[in-house]
Formats: structure tokens, C-alpha cells, sequence
């Protein structure tokens, strides 16, 4: 076992700077070829890891069909799952998340775009705790395509309201804003007016109002009517004990 684990851990980065920040000796005019050349270093990656990870050997005939768009998102998704983290004990599916990514490739790009925000934008730890609890199941879930897509822009402002903590409390909290917003019942044009509100509010007013993200995109009022209480918010609609939520889905129009 020690063994495999060494030699895990040899080939977690088995090319050196085999990620994005290749230098590449294709000049930028010939970014086709560029393109070619990165998608083999990353193909060999995935070859390599399929030599001693069952998950990725077991799938590795459909991997190797996946969208080149997104061989630099599946290693990444492979080596945060190998990541050994101290005190905290998170296993991935990546059976499961491999046997779904080839399709997802294709056909749920959205999902995908949502995952590589994730982890390039979270902490190892909240990036695994994603891949381990959230990410296998939505993935493969086609319905979802329209709330992950107006999620994107949100995951850093999400990630920078929550106290950072060495144990699991952070990577909870964000889930569970998460499954908030990526759910069928949310409304996927509310959510992206969530930015235009936090923006209008902090033009008006140095005060922290928390966003009441639920009452808005989970409310049945229509989306003409809250952009047109949005753009009627005003500097004096926001006294001490006003609700602002209950302001922008009331019925104005």
C-alpha cells in the first residue's frame, strides 16, 4: 500500500507544467497546433493516471473520447481527488464522476463550466468536499443547465461571504449555498439578477443588506417586476428596518 501511494504521488504531476501555464514554443499564430500539442501533454496525463488508478483505468476507453475543452478540468478533477488532506477524511466517487464526465462533455457543458470555477476559485479542501459530496450527482443531471450557467459569476462573491476555518464549516456553508441556487426550482434569470441588486444596493448605501437569495429567486413574482423594483430602489427605501426583499418581489407593475 505505501508503495502505491509513492507511486501516486510520483505521477500527480507527472509532467512538469502540464497545466494551463505551459510555455509554449508555438507562437501565438499558430494557436491551433498550440492547442494539438497541450491536448496530447494532457492525454498522456490521463494515460498515465490510468496505469495505477482503477477509476480512471476502468473508464478510460470513453475518457479518452471526452471534449478536448475539458481534458484540463479532468485531470484537475483526478489530482484534487488524490489530495491528501490533513485531519480531514474525504473520499471522491470518482468512479462515478469519470463514468458521467464524457457525456457531460458534450452534452452538459454548463455543469462542467460550474465545476472548473469551483476549483480553480475554492480551497483545496472546499474543492474536495464539492467533487465528494455535490458534484456526481448534478453532473449528470441535464435539467440543471440554466442555474448552473447563472451560478458561475456568483462562486467567487459566495466563497468571499464565508469565514475561512481549518475544519469542514466553509466547504459546508458553500454547499449549501450551492444546492440554494443549483436547483430545479430556482429561477435561473432571479439569479442573475442577484449581482445587479448587491451592485444597485451598494451604490446606495455603505450598509451591509444581506441578499435574502431565497425570497428572490424562489419568489413567484415575475422577473420584469423585480428588475422594475430594482431600478426603483432608492436611497431612502433603505431605513434600519427595511426589508428590501420583500420590496423587490412585491407587485409593482
Amino acid at each position: 500500500m505505501e508503495e502505491l501511494k509513492k507511486q501516486l504521488n510520483s505521477i500527480q504531476n507527472p509532467i512538469k507544467g502540464s497545466k494551463s501555464n505551459v510555455t509554449s514554443p508555438i507562437k501565438n499564430n499558430n494557436t491551433k497546433l498550440n492547442s494539438e500539442i497541450r491536448n496530447s501533454i494532457l492525454r498522456g496525463e490521463l494515460l498515465r493516471f490510468a496505469i495505477l488508478l482503477p477509476a480512471v483505468k476502468l473508464n478510460i476507453t470513453e475518457l479518452k473520447k471526452t471534449n478536448p475543452k475539458y481534458l484540463e478540468l479532468l485531470i484537475k478533477i483526478i489530482k484534487v481527488s488524490l489530495t491528501q488532506l490533513s485531519g480531514v477524511d474525504l473520499e471522491v466517487p470518482l468512479n462515478i464522476l469519470l463514468s458521467q464526465f464524457k457525456d457531460a462533455s458534450f452534452y452538459n457543458q454548463e455543469a462542467l463550466d460550474f465545476t472548473w470555477e469551483v476549483l480553480n476559485q475554492a480551497d483545496t479542501l472546499t474543492s474536495k468536499y464539492y467533487l465528494s459530496t455535490f458534484a456526481a450527482g448534478p453532473i449528470s443531471n441535464t435539467n440543471l443547465k440554466k442555474q448552473f450557467k447563472a451560478t458561475i459569476p456568483l462562486i467567487k462573491y459566495v466563497l468571499s461571504t464565508l469565514n475561512n476555518s481549518n475544519d469542514l464549516t466553509k466547504s459546508k456553508n458553500f454547499i449549501n449555498a450551492v444546492k440554494i441556487l443549483v436547483n430545479e426550482n430556482a429561477n435561473a434569470d432571479k439569479i442573475k439578477l442577484l449581482p445587479k441588486i448587491k451592485y444597485k444596493i451598494e451604490t446606495l448605501t455603505s450598509k451591509d443588506y444581506p441578499i435574502d437569495v431565497i425570497k428572490i429567486i424562489y419568489s413567484k413574482t415575475s422577473t420584469e417586476n423585480i428588475i422594475y423594483n430594482i431600478e426603483n430602489l432608492t436611497k431612502s427605501n433603505l431605513t434600519q428596518d427595511f426589508d428590501y426583499g420583500n420590496y423587490l418581489i412585491k407587485n409593482s407593475l
